[in-house]
């Protein structure tokens, strides 16, 4: 099975047709993953998208705000696991950000593979060819109101919950 057949299902792709999204097939590139290795860490400096082939990572943020004179804490909340039989994408942040930092850490909870997009290549592909790319831009659009909606909802309850407890 080529790259592209391997992720001709990632929503990233959605509306696409295989020769459409063989146009990036110069940008990909192919990573491995040991499991409980780090595919990105929270806050570190981001400049590719990555789509998940084969394996299991959990996506976790850190549950404390990191002050400069502050001592490290670690503590991180695990928000969801993934799975490769959908073809999920992330670090999307760093395709519509000039100083993206990542926002999440995903770790390999499986040998994983990934196929990773960096910025530039990405963007040289969807200039050349502008249908598509506002087609893949749609697509992350999308991803990005519906991550937006789900943290509002969790803004939501948590403010609820702040204010039971201030009020009791």
């Amino acid at each position: 099975m080529t790259i592209v057949e391997n992720i001709v299902s990632c929503p990233l792709f959605h509306g696409l047709e295989i020769h459409e999204i063989d146009v990036f097939h110069t940008a990909f590139e192919t990573k491995v993953y040991k499991e409980g290795e780090p595919i990105m860490s929270e806050g570190d400096p981001g400049s590719s998208i990555v789509i998940l082939t084969k394996g299991l990572v959990s996506i976790s943020k850190a549950l404390t705000l990191q002050p400069a004179s502050s001592v490290d804490d670690t503590r991180e909340k695990a928000l969801i696991t993934l799975s490769a039989q959908i073809r999920p994408f992330f670090g999307e942040m760093a395709l519509v950000r000039d100083d993206a930092k990542r926002t999440a850490t995903v770790k390999a909870e499986t040998d994983c593979e990934i196929i990773e997009l960096e910025k530039g290549a990405f963007i040289k592909v969807l200039k050349a060819n502008p249908e598509i790319g506002y087609r893949v831009m749609y697509n992350v659009a999308r991803k990005l109101a519906g991550d937006l909606q789900r943290e509002s909802q969790n803004v939501l309850k948590l403010t609820t919950a702040f204010s039971l407890i201030l009020d009791e």
